[in-house]
């Protein structure tokens, strides 16, 4: 259980911290493995603690502790490392009378239930053996609770479940693979395998073309991955350094492209309020092609000397909070589905987004999964090769966005077609 109000006024009071905040948290998870033919592992988890900061003479010390009885203790500890951190205008996220509604909790998810898991990864396995070799797939489900509570009044507490879905799959040479995540139960697991299956099907004749500029579609996992390579850019922390080259209102992208950073979308990041306990608010980072907002919680800002927060983010109660992004969400465009462009190539995956240099927004990737489209319909399955470009200018040249929009883990996006891009192949 979560140190309560009560409980955190006692520490306040008793430690004599003056300025403080508790963030708490409790996990607990169930994860399910297959691979090699049998199951793996069964594996059940519990993790809780509590991360406190405490401003004390215009400088914030932070501590960690997974037991309640030490929290005493990590409020010292915390208050005496202050001394090590800068001087700031800093301070805490002030009371709110009420929070926005997120839908973050699936009641069937959150039991953990052994038995919907081994089911679940049986209907995967049977979609997949119609059509290629089933090599790996696991299953997580999680269900848990945060709390931030502070002395300016903050009071905020988010109960959360979460769903994770690996689904791998061979046929020769051929690799295929899907993956789900959400705060919400698939509707229907044996898709998960389908997916996996047809894709190592046709991968297993797969080859690269000669190379071209392409009209490409990424998928939304491929293009997820790029889309959080731009965002090194907002980061507040990034333009506080001057390593950020992006500023507010320039016309940077196609006047067609808008891209939100929406906390309150139904996609696995949803959430009430953030890591401080503001209420939880849409920032459009791109607004019709040019720049909006930067994410910073309220002690980057308060390093830059800015007025800014709400984006504050947590991994775990034993990490420092910082800035950082939750669901992204782009509008729907105009092109219905009778309208999509009919030939064009479909990257569905590629690897190496890691190596390519973000200040630059250059990068080059690995793509070992794509379909090239004719006449609308998948006809050649492409792999091997290397695709490059600098992804400001990649989000320059979109043609195309559709009426649609779909989720995938933290993205709503609709399908988004870009020309001109460079695929180095035969």
């Amino acid at each position: 259980m979560l140190l309560q109000e009560d409980g955190c006024a006692r520490v306040f009071k008793s430690e004599k911290l003056g300025e403080a905040e508790i963030y708490s948290s409790f996990a607990n998870s169930l994860s399910v493995e297959y691979a090699g033919g049998t199951y793996k592992s069964k594996e059940f988890s519990s993790d809780s603690g509590y991360g406190i900061r405490v401003l004390n003479g215009g400088r914030v010390g932070f501590s960690h502790a997974n037991l309640e009885k030490d929290v005493g203790k990590c409020a010292k500890t915390a208050k005496s490392l202050s001394r090590f951190s800068p001087k700031t205008g800093f301070s805490f996220e002030p009371a709110h009378a009420s929070y926005p509604k997120a839908e973050t909790f699936d009641s069937k998810a959150a039991e953990l239930e052994p038995e919907l898991a081994f089911s679940a990864i049986e209907e995967i396995l049977q979609e997949i053996k119609g059509h290629a070799e089933p090599t790996r797939v696991s299953i997580g489900f999680m269900e848990g609770m945060e709390r931030v509570s502070n002395t300016s009044g903050v009071e905020a507490e988010s109960r959360h479940s979460y769903v994770s879905v690996y689904a791998e799959a061979k046929k020769g040479t051929g690799l295929g693979f899907s993956i789900y995540s959400s705060c919400f139960l698939p509707d229907d697991f044996g898709k998960l395998g389908e997916e996996a299956g047809k894709i190592a099907a046709a991968m297993d004749k797969s080859a690269p073309l000669k190379s071209g500029n392409f009209r490409v579609k990424f998928s939304h996992q491929a293009l997820s991955s790029l889309l959080g390579f731009m965002l090194f850019h907002f980061d507040g922390d990034n333009r506080r350094r001057g390593i950020s080259t992006l500023k507010s209102g320039e016309k940077k992208f196609c006047e067609s492209f808008t891209l939100i950073s929406d906390p309150l979308a139904k996609a696995d990041a949803a959430c009430p309020f953030d890591g401080e306990g503001a209420p939880s608010a849409p920032i459009d980072l791109v607004r019709e092609g040019r720049v909006g907002g930067f994410l910073y919680d309220r002690y980057t800002a308060a390093l830059e000397g800015v007025e800014a927060g709400g984006c504050c983010q947590r991994s775990d109660y034993s990490s420092l909070p910082r800035a950082g992004i939750t669901n992204l969400v782009i509008p729907a465009g105009e092109i219905p589905e009778s309208e999509f462009p009919q030939d064009y190539l479909e990257v569905v995956s590629f690897h190496g987004i890691h190596t390519s240099d973000p200040v630059s927004g250059d990068f080059g990737v690995d793509v070992d999964i794509a379909f090239l489209h004719k006449e609308g319909k998948r006809k050649i399955p492409v792999s091997n090769m290397l695709l490059s470009g600098n992804v400001f200018n990649l989000f320059k040249r979109i043609e195309a966005i559709g009426k649609e929009q779909h989720t995938h883990g933290g993205l709503v996006s609709p399908e988004i077609w870009f020309s001109g891009v460079h695929l180095i192949g035969k």
